[in-house]
């Protein structure tokens, strides 16, 4: 899967509940994917609790988890997805546990790939 930069961060797009969403890959993120509320509503995802979760300036917050469908290097799986008040799309490191990823900023290049 290729990805890109917007400004200087990676960002993929992932398909999310036949949605193409682009996220950005946040390598200080341990989850699976953090999605906008608003977003969450029209995909119309299914609650199934609540988290705790440190931001990255070390605030706690707590959050609503929903499920969701999403499609990555071909493989359609369904994960938790936090919510958030922010107009953010972070895809996280839990998403790509069985995965590599190669960011090379100076030459542009951002990849996922299926570890061997």
């Amino acid at each position: 899967m290729k990805g890109f930069f917007k400004s200087t961060s990676p960002f993929i797009e992932l398909i999310i509940e036949g949605r193409k969403i682009e996220t950005l890959v946040d390598t200080g993120f341990n989850g699976h994917l953090t999605l906008p509320l608003h977003l969450i509503g029209e995909l119309g995802l299914d609650l199934i609790g609540i988290s705790d979760y440190l931001t990255a300036s070390g605030d706690r917050k707590v959050t609503k988890v929903y499920k969701g469908k999403i499609n990555i290097l071909n493989e359609e799986i369904e994960i938790p997805i936090l919510s958030t008040n922010a107009d953010i799309y972070l895809a996280g490191m839990e998403l790509f546990s069985e995965c590599k990823i190669i960011i090379e900023r100076k030459n542009d290049f951002v990849e996922v790939v299926k570890s061997e």
